[in-house]
């Protein structure tokens, strides 16, 4: 079994030192890059916080639990998430439909929450 050390030892307590891991984590920043194709800051806040997630927790899980939290995450990111960029000249979102989500089924696309209150505004 190779051993694979997070990108930034220097900020953990541990390192995670299993194969297994690595290529579920590596399958999250696949799935990030897809679905945030045009905003690296999201998938790069998304690689952090997961990659210091597993180092926080690496003593107290077991490999294949942090290896199915990680596929679910994945999961997640690939269907559940639909990307979306501000249009400021008419004041609207516009998504960015991938082909895999279309061919899945139904899309519900909701507004994205009020930034100050958090709320969903009305349809």
């Amino acid at each position: 079994q190779a051993e694979w050390c997070s990108p930034l030892p220097h900020r953990c307590g541990m390192a995670i030192r299993s194969i297994r891991v690595a290529r579920a984590y590596r399958e999250l920043c696949r799935a990030a890059a897809e679905t945030f194709a045009a905003d690296r800051l999201a998938q790069r806040a998304l690689r952090m916080q997961t990659a210091t997630a597993l180092r926080q927790n690496g003593l107290q899980m077991k490999e294949d639990d942090m290896v199915n939290d990680l596929r679910s995450g994945t999961d997640f990111v690939r269907y559940e998430i639909v990307q979306a960029s501000y249009q400021p000249e008419s004041d609207r979102y516009k998504a960015h439909l991938r082909q895999d989500l279309i061919q899945r089924g139904t899309i519900d696309l909701q507004p994205p929450p009020d930034p100050v209150t958090g709320k969903v505004p009305e349809i």
